[in-house]
């Protein structure tokens, strides 16, 4: 494999692998679609500045986790397409550094939105009308990503030869 001559071919191998992650992983895109469910609840919790930074942060290493998941089954596959008992437990492995990230993320959004999710209702309408754009701006996001997932998930997959 050839290495990058700079850095935009750089974000290129970058962006291409988070591409393939999408289109391949369906856990991936579950976790983009709830992130974006759970920013956007931030935002209109109004969640303090700490909170919403624990919160994406969270989301982040979860996200992060599930890549690594994927990198890893791709070497395992490759270094041992037959079964091997290490092969699966190095594969077991990182989908459970994906399982705790997630029950880790999952925690703290009980911790941080437990509260502010009984005031939701109330919060939405007042949240609208102060900033009617941004909530539409915010929406529309929302439904991008989840028309971006379901058409990523509904197209047929090419193989490579």
């Amino acid at each position: 494999m050839k290495r990058a001559d700079s850095v935009v071919e750089s974000f290129g191998y970058a962006f291409r692998g988070l591409w393939y992650a999408l289109n391949t992983q369906r856990n991936l895109r579950i976790h983009f679609f709830a992130a974006a469910c759970i920013l956007v609840l931030g935002w209109f919790l109004a969640l303090p500045s700490r909170a919403f930074i624990s919160v994406l942060t969270a989301v982040m290493v979860v996200m992060v986790a599930e890549m690594l998941n994927t990198a890893v089954e791709s070497v395992v596959d490759l270094a041992s397409p037959e079964f091997h008992e290490l092969a699966r437990i190095a594969k077991d492995v990182a989908a459970g550094a994906v399982l705790l990230a997630a029950m880790g993320a999952a925690a703290l959004g009980i911790w941080v939105f437990a509260e502010p999710v009984l005031e939701l209702p109330r919060r939405i309408v007042v949240r609208f009308n102060h900033q009617p754009v941004v909530s539409v701006l915010l929406l529309t996001m929302v439904a991008a990503i989840l028309a971006l997932i379901l058409w990523i998930s509904r197209r047929p997959r090419r193989t490579r030869a």
